[in-house]
């Protein structure tokens, strides 16, 4: 259960300002989507094929997952470190995530220069779209069909030893990520078919361009959608 008090602060969150005034040179590029679908290898592959873009290291008070390093994936940090920080105003942004875990970003973890990028939940969109960034653009990723998605999921879940509660709120969040990409006319469908074809999908909403296939990567996705509901439809609730 997520303590009332901890999320009014987040929901209520203001960064400081000097950490506004600094992130007015940011240029953000988000990659959205559910567990499982390649938001960080795409990312990841990009950033190694393109000089000008640069990956955003945020930081959580979750443990690390299966393969997951420490300051290279992610800063794992204590919540009341993250906390300390949330109240001063230090931090770029700050979300609880599916499972109650604390997210956030601060200025040292953006590049000084280039094109940053980092994936993203639709809350944490919300919230930087209300930032003074100097670019913010949101690509939410497709898996070319809803049973790739499912196998990659399996093994992420595998690896993770994720338990039958942890899976069953995992598909929860691709819900609501499924229903916020539909429903927003500004995000761009990156369809993942292949990495390499993927990055580069996702360099042109870099760019700010239309990224090729949009049309059949946001029918694929409304097909993984359907077939999302349906899954979740037999799945037992949870105690």
């Amino acid at each position: 259960m997520i303590d009332d008090q901890l999320q009014n602060l987040v929901d209520n969150y203001q960064p400081n300002l000097l950490v506004l005034q600094a992130i007015s040179q940011v240029r953000l590029l988000a990659t959205v989507g559910p567990s499982g679908t390649g938001k960080t290898v795409i990312a990841q592959a990009l950033n190694r094929s393109e000089s000008e873009i640069r990956l955003v290291v945020g930081e959580t008070t979750r443990r690390p997952r299966y393969g997951e390093r420490p300051d290279i994936d992610y800063l794992f940090r204590a919540e009341d470190e993250i906390l300390s920080d949330l109240k001063s105003g230090e931090l770029v942004d700050v979300i609880i995530g599916p499972n109650g875990d604390l997210y956030a970003t601060r200025l040292s973890s953006f590049p000084p220069s280039g094109i940053s990028v980092m994936a993203l939940v639709p809350a944490g969109v919300r919230k930087f779209r209300k930032l003074p960034l100097k670019f913010f653009k949101a690509a939410f990723i497709v898996p070319d069909s809803f049973e790739h998605w499912q196998e990659w999921l399996k093994k992420q879940s595998e690896a993770s030893q994720w338990t039958a509660e942890q899976i069953q709120g995992r598909l929860e969040e691709a819900k609501v990520s499924h229903e916020f990409a539909l429903s927003d006319s500004e995000i761009a469908f990156v369809l993942n078919d292949t990495i390499d074809k993927a990055a580069k999908r996702l360099l042109q909403v870099a760019k700010g361009s239309q990224p090729d296939d949009q049309a059949l990567a946001r029918q694929t996705a409304e097909d993984n959608y359907q077939q999302l509901l349906k899954l979740l439809d037999k799945k037992p609730e949870t105690e």
